[in-house]
């Protein structure tokens, strides 16, 4: 989960943004994120490092990466203070870097947080808390400070993939598999309501399909935004691209939004713009991808791309106006692909878009 972004609100998107430069990594990444002051770009990635960026101009300069992981570097999180970063893995590793201190190793380290897949972390509005969820089903916090467990809802059984804190500090949300949310009270540590994002699950084909894979709350934490897809099969997975809007008073579903096709998956990455639509990405088969901006209840977006393939997070500068989508090379096809000169499968590798709004 991250922060909602704060530019001006009275300050509209006057036309659609412009499309950048492209960053080509050798490497392939799960995640993008600016620091909360702006100065830096850091990526998750596959090789199990946090790839990190000086982004105080238009060109990013690549600076030290950040080790100390085995899985995928999944998600990842920045305290507010914008010295400390949080980081997790597919293998339930959790660590904190301080990476304004050109520190490559972590200050501390949960070495198994979660029992395999650590999925979404968060850093508390208040930055003394930290939140994980996981495959295991569990969510969990931490002290930011000493990666010191303080509470946790092991009882809940289902893969939980998103985490979010609410704008106020008092409340705590979290999407499963099944189409989920649920609210936990930070107060008392008890169970509280659940929103009904049932149209992102299906079972098919003895599989769990679907999940509430990304949250996100707009600046006055009156609404709740879940993305992710519409299954229509198991197997090979087939869904469409699914925002649904909330209303937080009233847990009412306010607005359903769907986005292209069957072909065309997840919503993968998504966050409030500050005068009050919705930014997201979307990756599906066979190697599409969307960068879209939806204002609730409009029937289409008011901006919609497809130039970029399988968009997996987007990165939003503090300013509202800076954005770096990740995404896969096309033509990734697996181990379908031909045969280097050395008779190898070559790798994946993420292109770094950026895009500039325009106010």
């Amino acid at each position: 989960m991250r922060p909602p972004i704060k530019p001006n609100p009275k300050t509209p998107v006057k036309s659609q943004p412009k499309e950048g430069k492209t960053l080509k990594l050798q490497q392939q990444v799960c995640i993008v994120r600016f620091s909360p002051c702006g100065k830096f770009l850091v990526a998750g990635g596959f090789d199990g490092k946090g790839h990190l960026w000086d982004a105080t101009t238009d060109v990013l300069t690549p600076l030290q990466a950040l080790t100390g992981h085995n899985g995928w570097v999944q998600t990842l999180a920045f305290h507010p203070d914008c010295k400390r970063l949080f980081t997790a893995d597919t293998w339930g590793r959790l660590c904190c870097f301080s990476y304004a201190e050109k520190r490559d190793r972590p200050l501390w380290t949960v070495p198994q947080a979660h029992d395999g897949w650590l999925r979404q972390v968060a850093v508390s509005p208040d930055g003394k808390r930290l939140a994980t969820c996981g495959r295991d089903g569990a969510v969990r916090l931490w002290s930011v400070d000493d990666g010191k467990k303080q509470q946790e809802v092991t009882s809940h059984g289902d893969d939980v993939f998103s985490i979010a804190f609410h704008p106020d500090g008092k409340s705590l949300v979290y999407g499963d598999i099944k189409g989920v949310v649920h609210q936990w009270d930070l107060a008392t540590g008890k169970a509280g309501r659940t929103f009904d994002a049932r149209l992102m699950y299906r079972y098919d084909r003895i599989q769990d399909v679907g999940g509430v894979r990304c949250l996100a709350f707009d600046t006055s934490g009156t609404m709740l935004a879940c993305g992710g897809t519409q299954p229509k099969s198991g197997g090979f997975v087939q869904g469409t691209p699914l925002i649904l809007l909330f209303d937080w008073q009233t847990g009412k579903l306010r607005h359903t939004h769907k986005i292209g096709a069957d072909n065309d998956g997840f919503v993968y990455d998504m966050a409030f713009h500050a005068t009050g639509f919705v930014m997201a990405v979307t990756s599906g088969q066979p190697g599409s991808g969307k960068l879209l901006f939806q204002r609730p209840g409009e029937a289409q977006p008011f901006f919609l791309s497809t130039k970029m393939a399988n968009c997996h997070s987007l990165a939003v500068h503090p300013n509202g106006k800076r954005l770096i989508v990740s995404a896969t090379n096309g033509g990734s096809n697996g181990n379908g692909r031909q045969l280097g000169k050395n008779k190898d499968y070559p790798g994946n590798w993420s292109p770094l878009h950026s895009w500039e709004m325009n106010y």
